[in-house]
């Protein structure tokens, strides 16, 4: 049995991968409000989670809400690594909580939605 561990060596931290994935015409982009995925492909598949600071001025909102994009893709990215090596930034764009049920349903669909794209594309 696999384990749904979310290392470091899948955090996405370098600046040049980020910058080449926010590029125009280079990364693709879907959204599932209030999320949004931002992705192309990549050497290894490597994730950015981003809420930004104009929506929660508390780090403690911020760091609950990234949280549980973390705990949603952590447990649900089998979705995604049957693709081809992705880089992924999920961007936060509303400035409510919401359930960590309904933030779960959200990122699966991201997923399954990038999914189908890259198979298409293959």
């Amino acid at each position: 049995m696999k384990k749904n561990g979310f290392p470091k060596c899948e955090h996405l931290c370098s600046h040049l991968l980020i910058e080449r994935l926010f590029e125009p015409g280079e990364g693709k982009s879907l959204q599932a409000y209030p999320l949004r995925m931002v992705f192309r492909e990549s050497d290894s598949t490597q994730v950015l989670i981003s809420v930004p600071k104009r929506l929660f001025h508390n780090a403690v909102d911020r760091n609950r809400v990234k949280r549980q994009i973390r705990e949603a893709y952590r447990t649900n990215k089998q979705l995604l690594t049957s693709s081809k090596p992705l880089s992924v930034a999920f961007l936060w764009l509303d400035n409510k909580h919401y359930p960590t049920s309904v933030i779960t349903k959200k990122v699966c669909n991201l997923l399954q939605r990038g999914s189908e794209i890259l198979a298409q594309q293959s």
